[in-house]
């Protein structure tokens, strides 16, 4: 069983470094970085990056804030929670206004976080189209993959880092759609950064308590 593996978790590996080696910069503003990555079907994946005064609870109180993510995240009108799994897992759907004249959007997504010490947080976003039938005046997006990843630092700043591809459907042209993800995901980052600061008041209750450390000026 071994051998047989073995090949498998090469080619996974060979494919990663790879990734690794393609990350092309898009943009560098204000300490966010925002890279891309090609995928064969001429979309592109992103990448954004930054170091932010946070708690990895602040941070986590803020993405299950969905009333107010229209407030940091680009381009989203509405978020809703369809199903609660656990405390740690959702059914999410989010609904996109799109630029004239391309048609609105939207997705369904299963997400789950998990906390591997008290300072590394990963959440994870796939595609759950199947749970929602199409909706009247809206185009799904499908293949959903996303990720976040946060690790806090000796200086007390947290280093983020969020990967995310997607395929909006429709007949945009790829030109089009990969401009929108690379300016979207800097409009995000930069509207996180100015956000954050709103709930950084208490420990959440699904996450380790965070040994505090003085941010450096």
């Amino acid at each position: 069983m071994l051998i047989n593996l073995l090949p498998a978790h090469a080619e996974q590996q060979n494919t990663l470094q790879s990734k690794q080696q393609s990350w092309q910069l898009y943009k560098e503003q204000d300490g966010i970085r925002i890279s891309q990555f090609e995928h064969p079907n001429g979309l592109v994946e992103i990448r954004a990056i930054m170091q932010v005064n946070t708690s990895l609870s602040g941070f986590l109180y803020l993405l299950q804030d969905v009333d107010n993510a229209p407030q940091w995240l680009d381009n989203v009108y509405r978020t809703q929670v369809l199903e609660q799994i656990n405390s740690k897992e959702n059914i999410v759907y989010t609904q996109f206004s799109a630029p004239w004249p391309a048609q609105d959007r939207d997705m369904v997504t299963y997400s789950y976080f998990s906390q591997l010490d008290r300072e590394h947080f990963i959440l994870v976003i796939e595609d759950a189209t199947a749970f929602l039938p199409p909706q009247e005046g809206y185009i799904r997006i499908t293949d959903v993959k996303a990720k976040w990843q946060l690790q806090k630092l000796a200086s007390g700043k947290t280093h983020i880092i969020y990967t995310a591809f997607a395929d909006p459907g429709g007949a945009l042209p790829d030109w089009l759609v990969n401009d929108l993800a690379r300016k979207g995901a800097m409009n995000t980052f930069i509207a996180l950064r100015q956000r954050l600061p709103l709930y950084q008041q208490k420990q959440h209750p699904d996450l380790l308590t965070e040994i505090k450390k003085e941010p450096m000026p």
